[in-house]
């Protein structure tokens, strides 16, 4: 056999667990779809006072769910919030300190599941038991502003045909989408088919966190990596470095950085590196480094954050979220063409990039200066004002309007003066849920009174 020819076969065979792992994947979707349109047609009887959640496909208590579910424990008695999980150790500590969750597929929460009126997603319906949530009144809360296309803009296209048309069957499944702003809806809408309808304009829940301690947040992160941050923020000021996942390449961002170089950096400006890749990537730090630290892969960034005096990534959604904060942000996108290239972007990435743009580890250092300075002298910070522009532009349902009575933060650092104090962002969405299940009650009675009689 020719060598090229054996070197294709030993690509195959590499290639084959992910192949099959796609494979029952998809398979696994179309069935779940099957039951999902089989109980929808049943329609079970649901309570509208029972809201059941989940997040990141049922594996982690995070995100906006996490702290809608938070809010709504301890501030909404008249109804009951239950986390529904397919990992048995966030089942285990969030009954531990006392919240009621259930395995996803255990007795209880599927039928937890099927008697909910109402369900909170994050990425769809399979953060459930997904047939179990047929019926019930489905709010997506998503998972950040889409920088990058997403969904039916990007890997959607690519799905064999029968899960193309099973998807696209269960976009019109969600009864309500959580958006930060108006500026954003049309690529929601291009990217997960949900008309303007369907959309609500609200804050994001996880970025109560950026403002004060969070009730429960402890919850799913690392204790002793958040003291081991807020001790290191009375001290020095904190960076954080957050890049984003790519999925077509094994290289790693910290290809791109010179540690021995940023750390003496860092130790002159008298400054800590905290990094944080994406759950499915890892970064290396080097020992012997007294600059740098690294949190989990899998931390809940959001407590964290507010402890952030700057932030460096470079197509991470959470960046959106941190210009509440109104902190300096540096990007660092050394592939820009070809991620541009690669996965596309809704916006055109130099005006959504309040900040100094380093495509190299030089330029890097330098937006780093300038960023500290900034963070050190609000009064003269040059990238303020195009902050605030691109805060209006596409977070305007954050309420923002609301101006915080000190203009200050509960951690001692610089935050947005029109931005909102903790826990206003969960009960609004709250609110929001409430208005549309009320909507919902009223035009169902009103199809029942205008419905013939025989």
């Amino acid at each position: 056999m020719e060598l090229s020819r054996v070197s294709e076969v030993n690509t195959s065979l590499a290639d084959c667990p992910e192949t099959l792992s796609t494979l029952a994947d998809h398979a696994s979707f179309l069935g779940q779809w099957a039951l999902y349109r089989a109980l929808k047609a049943v329609d079970p009887p649901r309570k509208e006072t029972l809201w059941v959640f989940g997040a990141q496909g049922g594996a982690a208590f995070a995100d906006n769910a996490k702290y809608l579910y938070l809010h709504v424990a301890a501030e909404c008695p008249e109804i009951r919030p239950v986390w529904l999980s397919k990992d048995p150790e966030v089942v285990h500590e969030l009954q531990t300190v006392g919240f009621e969750a259930y395995h996803c597929y255990s007795a209880r929460g599927v039928a937890l599941a099927l008697r909910a009126g109402v369900v909170f997603l994050t990425q769809g319906h399979r953060d459930l038991a997904m047939p179990a949530a047929a019926g019930a009144f489905a709010v997506l809360l998503w998972h950040g502003v889409p920088l990058k296309r997403i969904s039916w803009d990007a890997e959607f296209l690519d799905l064999p045909g029968p899960v193309r048309r099973a998807q696209a069957d269960m976009a019109v499944e969600f009864d309500l989408l959580t958006v930060p702003g108006a500026g954003v809806a049309d690529q929601f809408a291009s990217g997960l088919r949900i008309d303007r309808e369907r959309m609500a304009v609200g804050g994001y829940p996880r970025n109560d966190a950026l403002f004060a301690e969070f009730p429960g947040e402890e919850v799913g992160i690392d204790a002793a990596a958040l003291a081991r941050v807020r001790d290191l923020a009375e001290k020095r000021a904190l960076v954080f470095y957050l890049p984003t996942f790519r999925e077509w390449t094994d290289n790693s961002a910290a290809d791109r950085l010179d540690f021995a170089a940023l750390d003496s950096f860092l130790a002159e400006r008298d400054a800590t590196l905290v990094v944080k890749t994406h759950p499915r990537d890892s970064l290396d730090v080097p020992h012997g480094l007294s600059q740098i630290v690294a949190l989990p892969e899998t931390s809940d960034i959001y407590p964290f954050l507010r402890y952030a005096d700057a932030l460096v990534t470079d197509y991470s959604s959470v960046y959106f979220d941190y210009l509440l904060l109104d902190r300096p942000v540096v990007f660092y996108p050394y592939d820009l063409a070809e991620y541009r290239a690669r996965r596309g972007f809704y916006f055109d990435y130099e005006s959504v990039t309040p900040g100094p743009v380093a495509d190299s580890f030089e330029d890097l250092l330098a937006g780093l200066d300038r960023a500290l300075d900034a963070a050190a002298d609000p009064t003269g910070d040059a990238d303020a004002p195009a902050r605030a522009a691109l805060r209006a532009r596409l977070l305007g349902g954050d309420p923002a309007t609301r101006k915080s009575p000190d203009g200050d933060s509960a951690v001692g650092r610089s935050v947005a003066t029109d931005c909102a104090p903790v826990a206003s962002r969960s009960a609004q969405v709250a609110a929001l849920v409430r208005q549309r299940l009320a909507e919902a009650r009223d035009k169902s009675s009103k199809i029942g009174r205008e419905r013939p009689t025989t």
